[in-house]
């Protein structure tokens, strides 16, 4: 593996966000030559599969302006800083939806988008849902949809579900309830 690292020997720093920070990095290459990599640093993020006892998916749709487009998705969100990952997966479940899970447990992390990004994105399913109140921040602004799970797995199949982490959430939802994680 080692004959494979890029070994990074200068770093730009081109823009510090609220959430993301870009950056252009000089790397040297394990042929001797240099490259540049660009990066946007992500402090990682929960997405929630909320499963209701009928094998439902709790969702929400949203506008996210760089697609141009209102996406069905999982409900999501970046912990808080010092915020434990199952206490954020739950805060974000309840903001977005109002659903509060009794039940919640990490079953997968992995990167979105490695050729760019260090973004990890942390999946938690929730169970035992009680319907509270949504709370969502000012900025937010979400529809919750109940959908079965096998009609969100013909919808992924067939190309209608857009959103990677909420496609990979989909199939984990399968693949928990037929108990292989």
């Amino acid at each position: 593996m080692e004959k494979l690292k890029e070994i990074k020997k200068s770093s730009k720093k081109l823009f510090d966000g609220r959430l993301i920070k870009v950056k252009i990095d000089t790397v040297k290459l394990p042929n001797g030559k240099e490259s540049t990599r660009e990066v946007i640093e992500h402090p990682g993020a929960v997405a929630v599969i909320a499963l209701t006892d009928e094998n439902e998916m709790i969702l929400v749709r949203q506008f996210r302006y760089p697609t141009g487009e209102v996406l069905l998705e999982l409900p999501a969100g970046v912990p808080n800083k010092g915020e434990a990952l199952e206490k954020a997966a739950r805060r974000e479940l309840e903001e977005e939806t109002g659903y509060y899970a009794k039940k919640v447990k990490k079953i997968l992390s992995g990167y979105s988008t490695p050729g760019y990004s260090n973004e990890i994105i942390n999946y938690f399913i929730a169970e035992e849902l009680t319907l509270h109140k949504q709370n969502m921040d000012e900025d937010e602004f979400v529809e919750v949809d109940i959908i079965d799970l096998e009609a969100l797995l013909d919808l992924a199949y067939a190309g209608k579900i857009t959103d990677n982490k909420t496609i990979i959430g989909i199939m984990m939802a399968d693949a928990y309830l037929k108990g292989k994680v």
